[in-house]
């Protein structure tokens, strides 16, 4: 059995890896022992089955195991002398940190759709390969990313999003947290203080600390972030979601926008804007992000490929104004990409191609069914009892249950049912201020046929055994 902590720091391939190879040297997996398949692994932990083939490539190039073909990986035979095995840290309220086992598990952030089940993806990455090969030799690319994937990004976001960037603009990095660290080494902690919604992305707030800054909570109106509390906040990074605010889906009103951007301009604050899923808005129009209105060049815009192609890939992006850009060219003249080239090369021509387009519109209409067969749901059965807050869009709903339990005591009641659901409480710095009787439910992960037999267990708890 392996634990695999999502919330971890570490890459999930890297810990299926040390967990791999821990079991090898203590002998627990033994010599000419084969493992398990690739897809039989990835599926029995609901994990990709790139993450698997990663894990796999790291022992076998390390001489652990070796492959067989036709038959699959065995363990090689080494000269071991038995190591103990640490044991896994646990966090609280995370999937893999009890052995309870769940039927449902309204999880945010792992998809069910996502870029493995593109064929158009995979023969990108094979032209990718075929391109590589053709080099003469290997090298790092360009610090930002590759110069023409940037190109073509810039050109998407104007039309997406109205993102005025060129590409020189463009950071490509390996994720959230790398991107809020290159944004945090631009600015010194002892000068400039750090503020964000609360509540906020929790992932946020933890990065941020890590690098000294002070988080001044503000809080979130039913229109978006409250102004007023802003005005006496002065040299300030403000970390803001706009367009879809995490988690209580809320869209920032456009005069909240503009008094946003005159605030930053005359306070000398920046805005970090995290635009995480603009892509997957269902039945209204597209909305514009702030910076596309800000002419102070005042909007440091954050984008990523997480929501709209798959997590694990680990590709995401800054377009950074021009007036800092000075700075970062200062601090990062000899620091290289993070994000493969083989990838960058693969999503150049998947977005060149039109099929990057293609795959969204096919994975918004997938997960509008399920945002829609929710909505409904509760609508028809549960409106006596519950109510969704942050509707038309994402890949999570606010549940709001008329009860007198606290979360804990709600998420205890559904495992005992079999489902795994999630509190909101982490994403408060005011932890008094987080309604007690307020739940996270992410559908993205539960494959349409089994949303019905989900929703109606998640009704009978409801109305059966909650006080």
């Amino acid at each position: 059995m392996f634990v695999l902590n999502r919330k971890s720091d570490s890459y999930l391939y890297e810990q299926l890896y040390e967990q791999l190879k821990q079991q090898i040297l203590s002998g627990n997996m033994k010599a000419g022992q084969r493992l398990p398949a690739t897809r039989e692994l990835a599926a029995e932990y609901q994990i990709s089955r790139n993450t698997v083939i990663n894990a796999y490539y790291q022992l076998e190039i390390e001489g652990y195991i070796k492959p067989v073909t036709g038959s699959g990986y065995y363990v090689e035979h080494l000269p071991l002398t038995k190591v103990s095995i640490p044991k896994p840290t646990f966090f609280p309220y995370d999937s893999e940190s009890t052995d309870m086992t769940y039927d449902y598990i309204f999880s945010y952030g792992d998809l069910d759709y996502n870029c493995y089940n593109s064929k158009a993806w995979r023969k990108c990455m094979l032209d990718a390969y075929d391109t590589l090969s053709l080099k003469d030799n290997a090298a790092y690319e360009e610090s930002q990313g590759i110069s023409n994937l940037r190109r073509i990004l810039s050109s998407y976001l104007y039309l997406s999003r109205g993102v005025k960037c060129s590409a020189e603009q463009i950071i490509f990095t390996s994720g959230h947290q790398q991107s809020l660290n290159i944004i945090a080494n631009l600015f010194s902690y002892t000068d400039w203080n750090f503020a964000m919604e609360d509540p906020g992305y929790n992932g946020t707030r933890h990065t941020m600390k890590q690098n000294h800054f002070h988080i001044t909570p503000i809080p979130v109106e039913n229109d978006g972030i409250s102004i007023k509390e802003l005005q006496n906040l002065f040299q300030t990074l403000l970390y803001v979601t706009p367009s879809h605010q995490f988690p209580m889906g809320s869209v920032l009103s456009i005069t909240k926008r503009l008094q946003l951007l005159e605030w930053a301009e005359k306070n000398n604050g920046y805005i970090i804007e995290d635009d995480y899923d603009s892509e997957l808005r269902y039945h209204n129009r597209p909305i514009p992000s702030l910076q596309s209105i800000d002419s102070g060049n005042r909007t440091i815009y954050l984008g990523t490929f997480s929501k709209s192609l798959s997590p694990d890939l680990r590709i995401a992006y800054i377009v950074l104004p021009m007036p800092l850009w000075a700075s970062y060219r200062e601090k990062y003249l000899y620091v290289n990409c993070t994000v493969p080239t083989l990838l960058q090369l693969t999503l150049t021509k998947y977005m060149e191609s039109g099929e990057y387009q293609r795959h969204l519109n096919a994975m918004r209409t997938h997960y509008r069914k399920k945002h829609d067969y929710i909505r409904k749901y509760v609508a028809d059965y549960l409106s006596d009892k519950a109510a969704l807050l942050g509707e038309d869009s994402g890949l999570h709903f606010v549940l709001s249950i008329q009860t007198r339990s606290n979360q804990t005591e709600l998420i205890d009641v559904f495992a005992r049912n079999k489902i795994q659901i999630y509190p909101t409480e982490p994403f408060w710095i005011n932890k008094a201020l987080c309604p007690s009787n307020q739940l996270l439910l992410g559908f993205s992960a539960i494959p349409m046929k089994q949303l019905p037999d989900a929703m109606g267990c998640l009704s009978e708890v409801i109305h059966t055994q909650l006080k």
